[in-house]
């Protein structure tokens, strides 16, 4: 890609570097766009929003180590990015923060001062005496972020390793927010960058769900997307949505609420088959390939789960689930204002066996999962892209989709929309295919012939140049 000034491309990496475990949605979509811009756009800089300072720092070493999730990032003690001064922990003066730290989480600050001399000591029997010390005092959860499948060691960088001083901006450089700005940066102090600085900002916005179905979510989670949204929207230079109907919401939504909005473009995310060359994951034990519904979604209540379940119920309890020796299974981590739901299933004792629940899938186990389903499914109440539809499709399955938001321009004709209020259409059409399983049939094929995407590639393309066309010199 050529440039089209000497300027330079700030790319904000701040979601990518403090996730943890396996990338979903906006995490895996912001670290495939790096990782693009890393090979292909020239002059770009990486760039962390340290909330101590309230302005963005160097990111020392390769970035693709946090972006490929070959490293993570400690954040123990950190500043909340978004609101600052607002936790207890922002609160106690730097000085004193690291004593109260050991004193509140004792493990981590451990698991931290150790990995400090591990990564910081030439001696290799240091290194390892630190690293027995730590596999020794792990959590599960630590040791799923600090350890490989393969037993060896994923570097969990503390902060002073990973983020450097404070980053020299330039007038006209062009700072590419594609990440979870409304937790990960303050957008009061990006807006005064953009008038103090003059950098030029571009917002990729996913969706503007939460103001529009405020319902699914918690309510401070609503204020804090809101507050950052409005003042997002009118602040970037170029808006980059990923679909025609998050680009006719972001325009509705300003008008409504008075927000100046500029250019607003669209450009698709894109998606990637890999073509493995180790052993696929095997499936877990209780499910067989082609004996199982599946659905991939973070388990929260816009998604649909909850109408699913009790489909579900209806199709056990009319025996058509027994017959076919068919089971149902969620795939995805646990969000928010689901514990009522989960509680339910789990004592659901006529379903017990009918249902599984996997919350850490990793790509390997989810490309299994995948492979193995004999359809899957999505009611999602609205969605602003639907990643889960590409991925479906891209394995070749047929799938169940609703009339959600941007659903319908994914699928097109390859597969039946359904309202997501609607459990009588649900439950008739999961019925047939379970019991027909010819009646899924075109649908597989028309899939597998006429489906084409974008790879990651290809989409980041179309991206970068929307984002930086244009430049003022």
């Amino acid at each position: 890609m050529s440039e089209s000034s000497d300027g330079r491309v700030l790319f904000d990496v701040s979601t990518a570097m403090r996730w943890t475990g396996p990338p979903v949605g906006i995490v895996r979509a912001q670290r495939e766009l790096a990782l693009w811009a890393h090979g292909n756009v020239p002059n770009v800089a990486f760039v962390f929003f340290d909330a101590e300072r309230q302005a963005y720092c160097e990111v020392l070493g390769d970035v693709r180590r946090f972006l490929r999730g070959e490293a993570g990032l400690d954040t123990l003690g950190l500043t909340n990015p978004a609101a600052p001064g607002k936790r207890r922990t922002d609160r106690i003066p730097a000085l004193l923060r690291p004593a109260l730290l050991w004193l509140g989480q004792p493990r981590r600050a451990a698991l931290n001062q150790l990995e400090r001399i591990r990564l910081h000591t030439s001696r290799a029997w240091l290194a390892r005496a630190a690293d027995k010390l730590q596999r020794a005092i792990m959590s599960r959860k630590y040791r799923a972020i600090m350890v490989r499948d393969d037993n060896t060691r994923r570097p969990f960088l503390p902060y002073e390793m990973a983020v450097g001083p404070r980053f020299p901006l330039r007038r006209n450089d062009i700072l590419i927010c594609a990440g979870s700005g409304w937790g990960h940066t303050n957008i009061e102090a990006l807006q005064d960058l953009r008038l103090r600085e003059g950098v030029r900002m571009v917002l990729l916005c996913y969706d503007l769900i939460p103001l529009l179905w405020p319902q699914f979510y918690r309510k401070r989670d609503v204020d804090l997307f809101r507050s950052y949204m409005h003042r997002a929207l009118a602040t970037a230079d170029r808006i980059i949505v990923t679909s025609r109907r998050t680009h006719d919401d972001c325009r509705t939504y300003c008008a409504q609420h008075q927000i100046p909005v500029a250019n607003i473009l669209v450009a698709p995310l894109g998606f990637d088959v890999r073509i493995e060359s180790a052993p696929a994951a095997a499936l877990p034990g209780d499910l067989k390939s082609g004996q199982f519904v599946l659905m991939v979604s973070t388990i929260e209540p816009r998604k649909g789960h909850r109408l699913l379940y009790r489909v579900w119920q209806r199709l056990v309890a009319d025996g058509a689930v027994q017959a076919n020796g068919f089971k149902l299974v969620f795939a995805g981590r646990l969000g928010w204002m689901v514990d009522e739901l989960l509680a339910e299933i789990r004592s659901a004792t006529a379903v017990a066996d009918r249902m599984r629940i996997i919350t850490d899938a990793d790509d390997e186990l989810l490309s299994a999962l995948y492979e193995g389903a004999a359809f899957c499914v999505y009611p999602s109440a609205y969605e602003g892209y639907g990643l889960p539809v590409i991925e479906a499709f891209a394995h070749g399955k047929a799938m169940l989709v609703s009339t959600g938001g941007a659903l319908p321009e994914l699928v097109g004709d390859l597969s039946p929309c359904l309202d997501p209020t609607d459990e009588d259409a649900w439950y008739g059409a999961m019925k047939q295919w379970i019991e027909c399983p010819q009646t899924r049939k075109p649908f597989e094929e028309a899939v597998q012939r006429r489906f084409r995407h974008p790879t990651w590639s290809e989409a980041a393309a179309i991206f970068f140049s929307q984002a930086i066309a244009g430049r003022e010199p």
